[in-house]
This record gives C-alpha cells, sequence and structure tokens, in this order.
C-alpha cells in the first residue's frame, strides 16, 4: 500500500506529511504562524520524525516548536546543521538579471528572519533508509540550493525535492542557489531518478521529468 501524503501550506513554502502503516514523517515545518496548524495535523498523524529538506528559514522556523510539540527528532543533511542550530547564514546566488534580484531579496530574508535553535538528532545521509519512522522510502542528496539539500524518495515512486527545484510555472532548478553547478546536477539526479510524482518546496506537484524535459537546462 502506497503511503498517504497531504500537502499543508506552511507560507510561501509547502510542508508535507507523508503517512505509512506504522508512523508518518513531516517534511519541512513552515514559518512561525503557521506552526499552530501543522501541529494539529502532525499530532493526528503521530508523526516520528521531522525531515528538513535545508536549512533556510520558510523550511524549519518551526523545527524547534514542532520536535517539542509532536516529541520527535529532528532530521537534517549535516552540511546544513549548523544553519539551524549554529545560526549561521549564507548567501545565495542568482544568474541572469531575474536570478540576481530573487537571490538579493531571498538574502534579505536569510538575514532578517530568525530560526530558534535546535540540534538536530539525526543526520541524514544519502541513501538512508526511513523505515525506522514508518515510511518505506530512503534520504537522497540534492545538494546546490545548499551544501546540505537532501530530498526523500519513497518506494512507491514519490520524490520529494525541497528547493532542490521548484514548479511555480514549470519544473525548474531554483531561481537561487548556493553552487550553481551542484543545483544543475542535482536536478539531473532527480531527471535520472524517473519518480512518478515530484513534491517540490515551492509550487503544485508534477509528473516525472523526461529527458527531453528542459528543466534546469538554461537556469
Amino acid at each position: 500500500m502506497a503511503d498517504k501524503i497531504k500537502c499543508l501550506k506552511g507560507g510561501q513554502a509547502n510542508v508535507y506529511l507523508i503517512c505509512g502503516l506504522e508512523g508518518s514523517i513531516l517534511v519541512d515545518t513552515g514559518i512561525s504562524r503557521y506552526r499552530e496548524k501543522i501541529a494539529h495535523a502532525g499530532q493526528e498523524a503521530e508523526v516520528k520524525l521531522i525531515v528538513l529538506t535545508h536549512g533556510h528559514f520558510d523550511h524549519c522556523q518551526n523545527a524547534a516548536y514542532l520536535a517539542e510539540k509532536l516529541n520527535c527528532p529532528v532530521g537534517i543533511g549535516k552540511e546544513d546543521a549548523a544553519l539551524l542550530y549554529g545560526g549561521e547564514k549564507r548567501k545565495v546566488y542568482g544568474k541572469g538579471i531575474w536570478g540576481k534580484i530573487f537571490a538579493g531579496v531571498s538574502n534579505w530574508s536569510i538575514r532578517h528572519n530568525k530560526i530558534e535553535p535546535i540540534k538536530p538528532e539525526v543526520l541524514l545521509e544519502d541513501g538512508m533508509s526511513l523505515a525506522e519512522y514508518g515510511i518505506d522510502g530512503k534520504v537522497v542528496s540534492l545538494p546546490g540550493h545548499t551544501k546540505g539539500s537532501i530530498g526523500l524518495l519513497l518506494k512507491s515512486g514519490e520524490l520529494f525535492v525541497g528547493d532542490a527545484m521548484q514548479n511555480n510555472f514549470s519544473p525548474s532548478v531554483m531561481w537561487c542557489y548556493e553552487e550553481r553547478e551542484s543545483a544543475l546536477r542535482s536536478v539531473e539526479a532527480v531527471r535520472m531518478m524517473k519518480a512518478e510524482k515530484i513534491y517540490y518546496g515551492h509550487g503544485r506537484e508534477s509528473g516525472p521529468l523526461t529527458e527531453n524535459s528542459e528543466a534546469g537546462r538554461t537556469v
């Protein structure tokens, strides 16, 4: 039986509940004003792990609050752990006029929005199984947007990519990133996974990326 997936709005970013027969995972946490709504949904689903796809505030501002409220650990990629508990702020970059404007706005937001620090109990690594938390799937490394960006690939064919990609208009690499070449390689990695459905940190889910898809090729 495939895991049940529920999309919650946590601000501009998407928050996902993946509910299996033996447990649930919360993917990202949104911003602070949505925390009660997300906490209520997480309590009903009996969340066993909070997965942060990366360490930007719009995805992890509620991590500390929800970890206490749901009584469960927080996981994040090793390279992003300091963004979550160390107060580290890292710049993002963009290509072209629009990319540079978007990166500038993103950097302002990163500097001016606080994340309540919490030390993650789980450091997520490529290939790590989610079975312990009741979900038939694994962690996949998708660096570029941040050094430690990760996604989740379910055995049933769904892929959660965080901000490695976006789908505001059509699937593409995120408009800003810490390292562009890594970001583009991650888009190719997504393409090679041939997921049946892709869930993005921003925008609506989509079907698989094909070999002829232009996603990420010109950004």
